[in-house]
């Protein structure tokens, strides 16, 4: 019966609505056909590299009259780059770092001026070198790569020109030429993308696409041998081996002021709500960021009737960033612009599809000065720019960790970038700052672990031996009876045979009075000025200085610490509103050894805005 159905389906596929309504009188035998075919395994299930053009093609976003997907725009953009265009390649992307956060699901290839050009597949997991579509590993250095055989090569541009993994169910007879003309990872092999910084994780998945997989694209073979591709399908499989089909949690949307910077007209904002925890909030999603869809409908507040869809280019129009949030614009371009009647205030929803999640929408109300339509604001004054690359220039590298340091080097080599240039737009300047802002304060010192006391050295006979109490003289105006513990009076001289100091943390001779670290108490900590927390606590036994740390996270990861030598101190350009943790342990100098104290309860401070 089945073979008897497949052979009605393939006639009615050959003849059109003809034949159709013969044999069975159907209309709709397109539709019927698909699904015919996909639940008879005639369709393979596999992830394709698609380029902008060929994804956006069949979901009815918006292009300029006149213009086709690939073309481009020869008009520069307020950083010099040439994304204005349709669905051409992006190359907005900053190599210090944006090539890294852009490999996460997208597809890029680098051209250098050895002549050659790399396809790179993904990072490894330091972001210090990333692997070819072939295999090859090259380290890779702020625009130098060192390939496999040790010669060196520089950049000199590169391109983001679609997305890694899209889920596509081919036509059997077709799969053959179809691998022919595009990179596949088909199911059971490997899923790899980008390097884990701060909130973005990189990630490796195994490929398991179904005919319900979420965003799935159907591939038709066209006469000329090309293919292309059908509408995303919504599905309620991952597409993903053993990983049901994940949710957005715990984030939260805004549209930001800071508009502008890269072009774009509008921005929305995608950040962690105020009670994620480490691996929720944007970092999960913004890991597997594949493209995102702006729906505009005007002054209906229903969200029912829509003006005009736009469809975008990650890293042209979308960007992430791994400890300020996931951030979304629509850049002038022929994929991007307000019917000319309206200001593109009003209500807007904001799709955003991601690998192995379901649909995460947004909908916001934009106001009329939350716009930014072709305004380009110069500006002369980069003077506070000038003043953090000062900063971050005089800090000291010893004494942060390597990622944190790494992380700050790209930030302010793109702050030196727009130093350089000859001109300045505003928007330019605050997002410089902004960044390297962040990164000089998400700077982590390293840990200097407390020494323990049994790695402390024992004080020997051949150091200063530890004398007994019958034979410890206690210099005195008085003489003391033998046996005393009278200490020695400090500027005195020790007589021979008395106890030398014993090492920090180790345990002190016989007859000797060690000072100990006390615990502090009485931790205070409160916030009247914006972005600023004030803490105090009270004086610990024995403290020459005290270590307070500060964390988002209430098990205190990557905390930050400052050393003082006072029992308070003021701490500025937190993040407004955010609920930070506060310890402070007391610390005793003995030459170059430390004692520390135990940690103080844990206390909290809500920062205000």
């Amino acid at each position: 019966m089945r073979k008897t159905k497949n052979a009605i389906i393939k006639r009615i596929t050959a003849f059109g609505l003809a034949a159709a309504m013969v044999f069975g009188g159907n209309t709709a035998f397109t539709a019927i056909s698909h699904a015919e075919e996909q639940n008879n395994d005639e369709y393979t299930y596999l992830y394709a590299q698609l380029n902008w053009a060929e994804y956006w093609e069949a979901e009815n976003v918006y292009l300029e009259d006149g213009k086709s997907l690939t073309d481009s725009c020869e008009d520069q953009d307020t950083h010099g780059e040439t994304d204005k265009g349709a669905f051409d390649a992006v190359s907005r992307a900053t190599t210090n770092h944006g090539l890294h956060r852009g490999s996460f699901q997208c597809a890029a290839t680098l051209y250098c001026d050895n002549g050659e050009s790399y396809k790179l597949a993904y990072w490894a997991e330091d972001g210090k070198s990333f692997y070819t579509t072939d295999g090859t590993k090259i380290s890779y250095a702020k625009g130098v790569l060192t390939l496999a055989d040790g010669t060196i090569t520089n950049l000199q541009h590169y391109e983001v020109s679609g997305i890694k993994y899209v889920p596509v169910a081919v036509k059997t007879s077709d799969l053959d030429s179809f691998k022919q003309e595009y990179q596949v990872v088909e199911n059971g092999g490997t899923l790899r993308g980008g390097y884990s910084e701060n909130n973005l994780k990189a990630y490796t998945a195994v490929a398991e696409v179904t005919k319900d997989t979420n965003g799935l694209k159907v591939a038709e073979k066209n006469e000329d041998g090309t293919f292309s591709f059908g509408k995303r399908q919504t599905g309620t499989d991952s597409g993903l081996k053993d990983t049901g089909l994940a949710k957005a949690v715990k984030t939260q949307e805004s549209v930001s002021e800071k508009v502008g910077s890269y072009g774009e007209f509008i921005r929305v904002d995608v950040n962690n709500a105020e009670d994620a925890a480490d691996g929720e909030g944007y970092g999960p999603l913004g890991s597997k960021l594949q493209a995102v869809e702006w729906t505009y409908y005007g002054t209906d507040s229903t969200y029912s009737t829509p003006v005009r869809v736009f469809g975008t280019k990650f890293a042209a129009d979308n960007w992430m960033h791994k400890a300020m949030g996931i951030q979304l614009g629509l850049t002038e371009s022929y994929r991007a612009a307000i019917p000319n009647d309206m200001d593109g205030s009003g209500y807007w929803k904001v799709t955003l599809y991601a690998l192995g999640y379901e649909d995460t929408e947004y909908k916001v109300q934009v106001t009329a000065d939350q716009i930014k339509l072709a305004e380009k604001e110069k500006t002369d004054d980069v003077s506070g720019l000038q003043a953090l690359v000062d900063q971050a220039e005089a800090l000291q590298q010893d004494k942060y960790t390597e990622q944190s340091w790494d992380a700050l080097q790209a930030e302010l080599q793109e702050a030196k970038d727009e130093l350089a240039k000859t001109e300045h737009y505003k928007a330019n300047v605050d997002e410089a700052c902004a960044h390297l802002k962040d990164a000089i304060e998400a700077l982590e010192e390293k840990e200097v672990p407390a020494p323990s006391e049994s790695a402390a050295p024992t004080p020997s006979d051949s150091a200063a031996p530890a004398p007994s109490n019958s034979a410890v003289p206690t210099p005195s105006n008085s003489t003391a009876p033998a046996g005393s513990a009278t200490p020695a009076p400090s500027n005195s001289a020790a007589p021979a045979g008395s106890a030398t100091p014993a090492p920090s943390g180790s345990a002190v001779p016989a007859g000797s009075v060690a000072t100990t670290v006390g615990k502090v108490t009485s931790v205070k900590a409160a916030s009247k000025k914006k972005q600023t927390a004030v803490i105090s606590w009270k004086k610990a036994k024995g403290a020459d200085r005290y270590e307070v740390q500060y964390s988002l996270k209430k098990n205190m990861k990557k905390a930050k610490s400052k050393l003082v030598s006072k029992t308070s101190v003021t701490i500025t350009k937190l993040k407004k509103s955010k609920k930070y943790y506060v310890r402070v342990r007391a610390i005793s100098n003995s030459g170059s050894k430390k004692t520390y104290g135990k940690w103080s309860a844990v206390s909290t401070v809500k920062i205000k805005k």
